[in-house]
């Protein structure tokens, strides 16, 4: 590979985190996941610790082959590896529509929240087209991405933060005004038919998906056999714990009758607190945290991610080998990037958050299947291949989360996988066709890891400083979100 067509390690612990939150924290949580609240109620805490419990393998299954292979593309290069290239063009090309369908889906959610936002302050925007706002949001990302990771890693982490501290204020303010009878009453009776829940809890596992995004920019991460499965680890389990905190206080301030409002709304959190009076300063607060920090820090790596994905495939002959050009300034896969405007602009414009995400989460549920049957390939076929990390009983793990991925793609949106299935058939024509020229060409295994640095003693302290500090932090941010769904039924004892 030429030198000048390499990408810059620039991304650390942080910005790995800070990606893979941004990522995943978002419309789930605030648009389709949320609305469930109008259907399950206080089981929404059920379906989301299930969501994380089925997420927790797949981390760490990522995490083993992000740390053995510290390249850009993620499920890809582990499938070409583990499994072949047919595989490998299928999980690539599913993971690009899925995650941009995430940032598409963002910029809906980021339109609704703001136009709420405006109506606070007396401004009504309503008969703008929130596409035009969503794909105005698309164009100033795409140009941050142009310019270059490293400046759009730190302003990830800002989002980030950002969306953290708007978050912990709005939770203060709130807290008075929750009514813990609320968490009551509501028993397994009222629940819906058994094949509408596993509808409903693929779209709260919706929340969890692109929990593997940092993997896919290995190629820009720095001592990645480090930094990337502790950031897997970490960020898999403060999704669960800003999902769950959030969820906690949307249960205990609309009160059952109100449920159908949150059930067909655009924006529940805010519909919600309108239906119950909670407006002005509440609605404000929270509309600019989900709009700036939550949407926002959403968008960026939604773009990041699968450009990194592209720029791999085309590098292999998986995609056109135009689209794996480097930006000779900003060391950018520009050409990818562009591309991954045009597919958003094309989701954006079916002005369907629920279509969008469908075809992300079916997409994903692919990937990852695919993902670990990549792994299983790996531990066989290259089983003395240096691990810095291995995942615990990663062949259970793998076998268990394709059985239950597997099992949910049967209940989900029947149009939305059609369309995956489409997706599916063509990159396979592609692989079996114009990518099978190029099959001799493929770098072995060793030769597409290359060198990988290994950290001075004093960086390796650092590094392990950083992670114990976000270990310790996550800890006690889980525990907190699990044990305030205990208060109501001490309080109501």
């Amino acid at each position: 590979m030429n030198e000048n067509n390499q990408m810059v390690k620039a991304l650390g612990l942080k910005e790995s985190i800070s990606m893979t939150i941004g990522t995943v924290v978002g419309v789930g949580l605030f648009t389709s996941g949320s609305a469930q609240i109008g259907v399950v109620g206080p089981w929404i805490i059920v379906f989301t610790f299930l969501a994380l419990l089925i997420s927790i393998w797949p981390c760490l299954l990522y995490g083993e082959m992000a740390a053995m292979l510290p390249v850009a593309g993620g499920t890809y290069n582990y499938a070409k590896h583990g499994v072949g290239r047919i595989w490998a063009n299928i999980a690539g090309w599913q993971y690009i529509v899925s995650v941009v369908a995430i940032s598409a889906g963002e910029t809906l959610a980021f339109s609704n929240y703001f136009k709420m936002l405006l109506d606070q302050f007396g401004v009504n925007i309503e008969r703008i087209d929130s596409r035009i706002i969503a794909i105005a949001l698309i164009v100033i990302f795409l140009i941050l991405n142009y310019r270059g990771i490293e400046f759009s890693g730190r302003i990830q982490t800002a989002f980030v933060f950002f969306f953290w501290g708007c978050s912990v204020l709005w939770f203060l303010y709130m807290i008075p005004k929750v009514h813990m009878e609320y968490f009551g009453g509501f028993g397994m009776n009222q629940l819906p038919p058994f094949k509408e829940l596993m509808y409903i809890f693929g779209l709260i596992w919706w929340c969890y998906t692109g929990f593997e995004t940092c993997v896919s920019m290995g190629a820009e991460t720095k001592f990645p056999q480090y930094t990337l499965p502790r950031a897997l680890k970490i960020s898999v389990f403060l999704v669960f714990a800003v999902n769950a905190i959030f969820q906690w206080f949307l249960v205990g301030l609309v009160p059952h009758r109100l449920y159908p409002v949150i059930a067909s709304a655009d924006a529940p959190y805010a519909e919600g607190l309108k239906a119950v009076g909670l407006v002005g300063f509440p609605i404000i607060l929270l509309c600019i945290g989900i709009a700036f920090g939550g949407d926002l820090s959403t968008i960026n790596p939604g773009i990041a991610a699968p450009a990194r994905y592209i720029y791999a495939m085309a590098e292999d002959h998986a995609l056109p080998k135009f689209l794996g050009k480097i930006h000779p300034q900003y060391k950018t896969p520009y050409v990818a990037i562009i591309v991954v405007g045009i597919i958003n602009i094309i989701l954006i414009a079916t002005n369907s958050i629920n279509y969008i995400a469908s075809i992300s989460l079916i997409s994903l549920a692919i990937c990852y299947m695919i993902g670990c049957l990549a792994f299983l390939g790996l531990r066989k076929n290259y089983s003395k291949l240096r691990r810095p990390y291995k995942a615990p009983f990663g062949i259970t793990g793998a076998i268990f989360t394709i059985i239950v991925y597997g099992f949910m793609l049967i209940f989900a949106d029947k149009v939305a996988l059609l369309t995956a299935g489409i997706i599916g058939i063509i990159s396979i024509f592609y692989a079996a066709t114009i990518g099978a020229k190029y099959k001799d060409e493929a770098l072995s295994i060793d030769e597409e890891i290359g060198t990988v640095e290994e950290p001075m003693a004093n960086e390796k302290v650092e590094l392990d400083k950083q992670y114990k500090a976000w270990k310790y932090v996550t800890i006690v941010v889980t525990i907190i979100a699990l044990g305030i769904y205990a208060i109501p039924s001490i309080i109501n004892l």
